[in-house]
């Protein structure tokens, strides 16, 4: 799929509830693009769990994405959402094991990799945009990143913010999301789908 229709899907989705959710937003995240998707067409559906792109080979050295978006009888988009920086090009490579098996996944447009990343928090949450998306375009496959900026929220004593201390997680609150988009055409687009207003 070339960027600019790429980029149509990416703006489909409501992002903005993402900024309600607290917490890890892992689960939260899969839960919204599997629900905007199907809310989108009687003709869509959601492979959670998705089966791994090497078949018949066993468990080891198996990966699996999150969830395949479906359409019609085929796969569409394959998922991936993670939060630890270092696994960027493992999920990458995960993405493109997919888009490559076309005898098993016949069908998939592109594939999206959502990264969730702490700004003020501990390095390994902190994200280096340049390699991943140099390693991506080697792997010569339509894909979009959605990039979630966290930051430590500024919390009170009312009942929840005291809950949103007990985890590391909890405290934090979506500052901005950004997209990076490499379509089949070789085209690079990159833009923002939220920005949080900083609270004067």
């Amino acid at each position: 799929m070339i960027s600019a229709s790429i980029e149509d899907f990416i703006k489909m989705f409501n992002w903005g509830i993402i900024t309600r959710m607290y917490g890890n937003s892992h689960s939260s995240i899969i839960g919204l693009l599997s629900s905007e998707w199907i809310k989108k067409s009687s003709d869509h559906s959601v492979l959670d769990g998705a089966p791994s792109p090497f078949v018949g080979k066993g468990r080891k050295g198996q990966k699996n994405a999150d969830i395949l978006l479906c359409k019609g009888d085929k796969p569409f988009i394959v998922v991936e959402v993670e939060t630890i920086v270092s696994k960027y090009l493992e999920k990458i490579d995960s993405i493109a094991a997919y888009m490559e098996n076309t005898k098993d996944y016949d069908g998939f447009s592109f594939g999206l990799l959502v990264m969730l990343n702490y700004t003020n928090g501990a390095d390994k949450y902190k994200h280096n945009w340049h390699d991943a998306k140099e390693y991506a375009m080697s792997k010569d496959i339509p894909i979009a990143f959605v990039s979630f900026e966290k930051r430590k929220a500024d919390l009170g004593d009312t009942v929840l913010d005291r809950l949103k201390r007990r985890n590391e997680y909890y405290p934090w609150e979506t500052s901005s999301i950004d997209y990076w988009i490499y379509g089949s055409d070789r085209k690079i687009i990159e833009g923002n789908l939220l920005k949080k207003i900083e609270k004067s």
